[in-house]
């Protein structure tokens, strides 16, 4: 019996292990305020026009030339959406929808690029968020934002944030940045 239990151990843990195998920092998917994708969570006055971009980070392909990925607006308007490239056509058919093919591929400078530029507005001080999915005619087998480079292969974007949390928030709770403190300070707090 106690083999029984060892042998199931340890494949369950082998199991385990190619399960978790893929690397979940990469390929990532967000709005920001800024370029840089430093920034995705801010207060906004009402009635005020705001720049956003939709910018995917720590690519791990050399250039994107398609992508789609829906987006869920809740107590915020997009005044415009923009896809960046030349000649592009986006074919979504719902509201919020995106599938964008591009003419030309966008290069990553990186790991980063930004594929979309936003207009966003709030019309008062309540939180606002934009969150993302996949598009109803979905690529993958997964519902689930995704892209594709020129070597025609289809890959997951992962939103930065955890399934179903915004990964845009307006007027709502921002993390709060750490600070640094030593393991002196630390051991002191529990004498």
């Amino acid at each position: 019996m106690k083999k029984l239990a060892l042998v199931l151990a340890l494949t369950l843990t082998a199991l385990a292990g190619s399960a978790f195998a893929t690397d979940w920092s990469a390929d990532n998917v967000g709005i920001y305020f800024d370029e840089a994708a430093s920034t995705n969570c801010s207060s906004v006055a009402p009635f005020t026009p705001t720049p956003a971009y939709m910018v995917l980070t720590h690519l791990s392909t050399p250039d994107i030339n398609a992508w789609e990925i829906a987006l869920t607006y809740s107590n915020v308007l997009s005044l415009t959406f923009q896809p960046r490239g030349t000649n592009f056509i986006d074919v979504g058919i719902n509201p919020g929808e995106h599938l964008v093919g591009l003419a030309e591929a966008l290069v990553p400078v990186n790991g980063t690029v930004v594929i979309a530029d936003m207009t966003l507005m709030v019309q008062n001080t309540n939180p606002a968020s934009i969150r993302c999915n996949g598009v109803f005619f979905h690529s993958l087998d997964a519902k689930v934002p995704a892209f594709q480079g020129t070597d025609e292969v289809i890959r997951e974007l992962r939103p930065i944030s955890p399934t179903g949390s915004p990964i845009l928030t307006i007027n709502g709770d921002c993390v709060v940045a750490t600070e640094t403190s030593s393991f002196g300070n630390v051991k002191s707090l529990f004498r």
